[in-house]
């Protein structure tokens, strides 16, 4: 297989079956209509069957023309499986061999059906159509379906994954929407399609007469898996592309970038701001308007921290409040090293600046503090410079993976690291409230 080809994974669930009427050999069967809310020479009208799988398979072959490289098809020992024999070219269908197995398969599946004799059956149908793969399983095994696709997704091998859920029972489609939102994080899978062959809902389509049945494509559930994923990347790590991406925003990797490196792309931001004002009138959906919000009020808390000290203050609780110790630590420290340029007029946008900035906090105001606190502009108490240097010690021994200076505790007690950084981010909060006085004055 080439391994820059998306394999198609068509799998599909394959229920009991219902007894024809008039108790001749078989099962009810149906019309499958394709595309039924469009006009009538634009829909497609699969051959008579009893299993929808059969008919989606048919439809994606010689309709949409995709080749599927693995056709999975999941059941139970009671499981119409003898109506597979649909699949194969018609000219085989009656031939003596398949009639005869065909039958034994129907017999037996009435009762449950044996491994080997699925087996067998499996094997004779995959002479015609070798992407074939059968599996029999029970109903309460609700873990064994996200196994069995584990294990034909290859790995290193985009897949898209085509879903049939008509004949499953109620849990299995279930239990397959969330299972598929934690194989994408095992698997390389490109996209995701449901089919439902919808019998109870042909009043809903005009043009369908007896013994058809519409066809809906859930494309639904593909754009809600990855809104979730983006939803939950943002929250983790406050990573906001995808879910730009998936609100209509584009691509949004340079303005991230941006602010990770500490620039001020507030044009940018303002952009974004103006953007989702407008998607906030425009959003067809409760969930859209939910998201758009949230994203607003995070660009706009973006747009009204000017200072690049606010930002990274920010930004710590950010990492902090999602247990990304090492970020927030790192941040923290810096905001109190840039505030500090801010109040004494240095560059905090150069190293020499800041390096100035820290001399003076450690040399000046940290020392200041025990004999003339009346002269320091950010520090007047001697525990506020305990805390700093504490944040310091623990800053430099996280960076470069030693032990602190100061107390080794809160390299290996969380709690204890916890003390500390909210003491610390009151200690900013204090220094903040000074520096603002400074200005005013």
């Amino acid at each position: 297989m080439d391994v820059h080809k998306a394999s198609n994974i068509l799998i599909s669930v394959i229920g009991k079956g219902r007894l024809k009427k008039d108790q001749t050999v078989g099962y009810e069967q149906t019309e499958y209509v394709f595309n039924p809310d469009k006009e009538k020479n634009n829909r497609y009208t699969a051959s008579k069957t009893a299993f929808f799988g059969i008919a989606l398979y048919e439809y994606l072959t010689n309709v949409e023309c995709i080749q599927i490289d693995k056709f999975i098809i999941i059941g139970t020992d009671k499981s119409a499986w003898s109506e597979l024999y649909q699949i194969l070219p018609h000219y085989i269908q009656n031939s003596e061999d398949i009639a005869e197995m065909c039958l034994k398969v129907y017999e037996e599946e009435k009762k449950g059906i044996s491994e080997q004799t699925l087996s067998e059956w499996e094997s004779t149908l995959k002479k015609y159509v070798p992407s074939l793969k059968f599996y029999k399983i029970e109903p309460v095994e609700l873990g064994k379906g996200i196994d069995i696709l584990l294990e034909e997704l290859e790995k290193d091998v985009d897949n898209n994954v085509i879903f049939d859920m008509t004949h499953a029972f109620r849990n299995i489609p279930i239990v397959f929407s969330y299972g598929i939102m934690l194989l994408k994080y095992l698997r390389k899978i490109n996209k995701i399609r449901i089919f439902y062959g919808a019998h109870e809902m042909r009043e809903y389509f005009s043009g369908l007469v007896d013994g058809q049945s519409p066809v809906i494509e859930i494309s639904f559930i593909d754009k809600l898996v990855k809104m979730i994923e983006a939803m939950a990347t943002f929250e983790n790590s406050g990573y906001f592309v995808p879910i730009l991406s998936q609100l209509g925003f584009g691509n949004r990797e340079k303005t991230y970038f941006k602010l990770e490196m500490n620039r001020q792309p507030r044009r940018e931001i303002e952009e974004m701001i103006k953007g989702l004002e407008d998607k906030l009138n425009t959003a067809e959906h409760v969930y859209e308007r939910e998201i758009v919000e949230i994203m607003y009020e995070e660009f706009s808390e973006m747009n009204r921290q000017e200072k690049l000290f606010q930002r990274m203050y920010k930004r710590s609780q950010f990492f902090y409040e999602r247990k990304q110790y090492l970020k927030a630590l790192i941040l923290l420290y810096e905001a109190i090293i840039v505030l500090c340029a801010d109040v004494y007029n240095k560059n905090n946008m150069n190293y020499e600046g800041r390096e100035k900035a820290r001399k003076i906090l450690k040399e000046i105001e940290c020392k200041n503090v025990y004999f003339y606190p009346e002269n320091n502009k950010l520090i007047k108490d001697p525990d506020e410079v305990e805390i700093i240097k504490e944040l310091e010690y623990v800053r430099n021994a996280a960076v470069h993976g030693s032990s602190s200076i100061g107390n080794q505790n809160y390299l290996e007690d969380i709690e204890s690291f916890k003390v500390l950084f909210n003491s610390a981010l009151n200690v900013f909060e204090k220094m903040l409230q000074r520096r603002n006085q400074i200005k005013k004055g």
